[in-house]
């Protein structure tokens, strides 16, 4: 039997001992897969002890904590889900998994083991789950909510969905899932491995439907139906077929300079065409070495902490700005500490781009030379050309700074000159450090393992727009526009919904992804120093006064984004075009175009910067707001944007779904919409979120609301039109004058379902 197979096997076991009978595959006749012990145990889980205080514990310890006084039947219950949990990440090591089921399993009062046969298929897995495995709490408690669904049906339909991969399909699906999708995509194929797909990617599934759909003609829109179709269409033709083995291959042919999660060599841009008004490169080339220009530094040992090198540049340099202080320490930092023997090194002259492999630690050479710092490389004997490379790379290659790392490039650089970045084998001098590749260049030690890119936004539930009152169609919409434009802005008048909408979106995204999201509120003051960076007064150690440079909240934002690729970051901008925005945003409207394009921004000379594809921007602005100037042309042409206007999906209903919700009478609602009518001006109408409130179900508290929240917006909107504009706006949208304007003949109409 091989490894899948006792996978495939040892999944079966599970489920059939506890879909059919409630029973227990590590202590057979001991029922633990029950109704009871499921419900706990998902209630348990769903808590996630420290998630309120915004705490990142180890799942184990999480998982442990919600553990907590527990019966004895829900923590062997907790142990074999976890165990069903394990069974399919080929990306957890078994040794990891064993570690994990016995420290769930160490807990009860009982011995518990994982029987043999179960324990082998532990070794190895199925499919990667990459970003998903940081899912695994929510992916368990909804599995034991699987579980506790299954314990409702009859048993010949527990049966039947055990010998029917449909039906079981169909039976998972009976229980909502908004965080555990990689989890349904597993359980489905290690039950079912014949028909459903050994990836648990839905946005890489239905790349692969689209790019294969010529297989059955017009594909169905069920995924796991085209997907099943498709392969049987390949296997017949071709033999097995791994769709895991197709989304791997697809990753690895993916266009230069586009993330992979290939291991790649660190590489480096140096320059050295003009230092001191002199060409450097051509001695570089000859004498192998490369170089940077330290006039009057003393030597600067490798290893010194960023501290140490400060203090060094303020002995040698006082009086710097801070920003060439810091352009100082980051160059040194660099080439001292974080370039590593086997790194990529690239220079520029002219049209020409040098490519060679670093082979020495970092020296420093005395003298009237304009450069004082080395390190020894073999440079490689033909250049590339700039046109050879991508435009991501080009850029990547141009700007002012001295030193650049040049993270994903490197890669596409390594691959234009055909160097093997993991091949070594021993130059036989007897040094432990001169390992070296075939090609005669030595084996890189400053290896980079980048985490893969963010493939795509999830997928919205029908459980999520139901919480947000919301159409389904509208919210896909909304964040498949977003996915496409990365910047949207949610407008309307108020009371319809924006900030919470766009606060939920953010939320679900992140959380669905392991990003972050963040919120900031734009004012009339608000600037560029407070949105990027900019410098700040403030106090040194020393107690004398001094600016330092701050990062703003894209910033921020920004560095998180680039350290965690498969993560989506969302900001949202609450009041977007309260500030000025050519002078918040200044020359990020380039970036916000061009997200593959670099800039050096105005407060960071030398740096390269460049919005990351995995920030996303949502903004919300207020059409009612009269005090505000529109926003401009470039602004709206880098934003997509969606409308919220009462009367118009998805808030028309938004307000009658919450009342009924809330069992909270209907007419509050055509209330509503009286007085939108009465309004008649789209812009100035009156969102639901103004009534979504329990006191609307009494008098007193609907006319409290009225009286202290819609009749001062409308006499805002009539200032200046009416003599008494207090009695104009009684008489026209009062709420007695309203409410006579409804129908009364309808059951529950009139005063009482008003809330009189």
């Amino acid at each position: 039997m091989t490894g899948t197979e006792r996978i495939y096997a040892a999944a079966r076991v599970l489920l059939a001992a506890g879909f059919d009978a409630d029973d227990s595959a590590f202590t057979p006749g001991y029922p633990v897969w029950t109704q009871t012990n499921a419900t706990d145990l998902a209630a348990r889980l769903e808590l996630q002890p420290g998630a309120a205080q915004g705490k990142k514990s180890p799942f184990l310890q999480r998982y442990r904590a919600s553990l907590e006084g527990a019966g004895p039947e829900v923590m062997q219950l907790a142990a074999e889900l976890l165990y069903l949990n394990l069974l399919a990440p080929s990306d957890i090591k078994g040794v990891t998994k064993r570690v994990a089921l016995r420290t769930v399993l160490g807990t009860l009062s009982r011995a518990v083991a994982v029987p043999a046969e179960l324990d082998a298929a532990l070794d190895g897995g199925v499919t990667s789950f990459g970003p998903a495995v940081a899912y695994r709490h929510q992916q368990i408690a909804w599995l034991a909510r699987v579980v506790a669904h299954v314990g409702t049906q009859p048993r010949q339909d527990r049966r039947a969905a055990l010998d029917d991969p449909w039906k079981f399909r169909a039976l998972l699906d009976e229980t909502p899932n908004s965080s555990a999708m990689a989890q349904r995509l597993a359980l489905l194929h290690l039950a079912f491995p014949a028909t459903f797909p050994d990836a648990v990617s839905s946005t890489g599934l239905k790349a692969f439907v689209a790019a294969n759909a010529a297989e059955i003609g017009s594909p169905t829109g069920d995924l796991e139906r085209d997907c099943a179709a498709i392969r049987a269409a390949i296997e017949a033709r071709e033999g097995p077929f791994s769709f895991s083995r197709w989304l791997e291959q697809r990753a690895n042919s993916a266009p230069a300079g586009q993330a992979t999660s290939r291991p790649y060599r660190r590489g480096w841009l140096v320059r050295g065409a003009s230092v001191q008004g002199r060409n450097l490169v051509p001695r570089w080339i000859v004498k192998g070495y490369c170089s940077i220009s330290m006039p009057d530094y003393p030597v600067v040992n490798p290893g010194l902490t960023r501290s140490e090198i400060v203090r060094v540049v303020r002995d040698t340099e006082p009086g710097l700005s801070p920003a060439l202080e810091r352009t100082r320490v980051m160059l040194l930092d660099q080439f001292l500490n974080r370039m590593a023997k086997g790194d990529v090194v690239v220079t520029v002259n002219e049209a020409r781009v040098h490519v060679g492999i670093v082979t020495g630690e970092p020296y420093w050479v005395p003298g009237p030379y304009p450069t004082h710092c080395r390190r020894s490389v073999r440079w490689l004997d033909a250049p590339l050309r700039r046109s050879d490379l991508s435009d991501v790379a080009q850029d990547r290659l141009t700007g002012q700074a001295g030193l650049v790392d040049l993270g994903e490039t490197a890669r596409e650089i390594a691959e234009l000159v055909e160097l093997d970045p993991l091949t070594d084998v021993d130059d036989g001098d007897g040094s432990p450090d001169d390992k070296i590749s075939p090609d005669g260049l030595p084996e890189p030690t400053n290896v980079v393992v980048e985490q893969p890119p963010l493939a795509g936004l999830p997928e919205p539930t029908e459980e999520l727009a139901g919480e947000l009152l919301v159409d389904a169609d509208w919210l896909a919409e909304t964040i498949d526009v977003l996915a496409e434009k990365k910047q949207l802005v949610l407008y309307g008048p108020p009371g319809t919904g924006k900030t919470y909408l766009a606060q939920e979106i953010a939320r679900f995204l992140t959380d669905q992804t392991n990003g972050s999201p963040r919120l900031v509120q734009f004012h009339p003051s608000y600037a560029y120093e407070d949105f990027v960076e900019g410098f700040r007064p403030g106090l040194g150690a020393d107690g004398t006064f001094r600016f330092s440079k701050e990062y703003g909240p894209l910033r921020r934002l920004v560095d998180d984004a680039a350290a965690n690729p498969s993560g989506a970051y969302v900001l949202v901008i609450d009041e977007i075009n309260r500030a000025n925005l050519a002078k918040v945003f200044g020359e990020l409207y380039f970036l916000l175009e061009y997200r593959n394009r670099t800039i050096e921004l105005q407060y960071s000379a030398g740096e390269e910067f460049r919005l990351p594809p995995n920030v996303f921007l949502i903004g919300t602005m207020n059409t009612a707001d009269r005090s505000i100037a529109l926003v401009d042309a470039a602004v709206r042409r880098r934003f997509a944007w969606q409308g919220l206007f009462p009367g118009e999906p998805p808030v028309a209903d938004m307000l009658r779904r919450w009342l009924a919700k809330n069992d909270l009478p209907a007419r509050v609602a055509d209330l509503l919409d009286a007085l939108n009518a009465a309004i008649g001006d789209r812009d100035a109408s009156v969102g639901p979120s103004y009534l979504m409130n329990s006191r609307v179900a009494t008098e007193a508290g609907l006319a409290r609301i009225w009286r202290t929240q819609i009749l001062p917006l409308m006499e805002e909107r009539h200032l200046g039109e009416h003599a008494d504009v207090a009695a104009y706006v009684q008489g026209r949208y009062g709420l007695t004058t309203l409410l006579t304007t409804l129908p009364t003949d309808e059951p529950g109409g009139g005063d009482e379902a008003a809330g009189r």
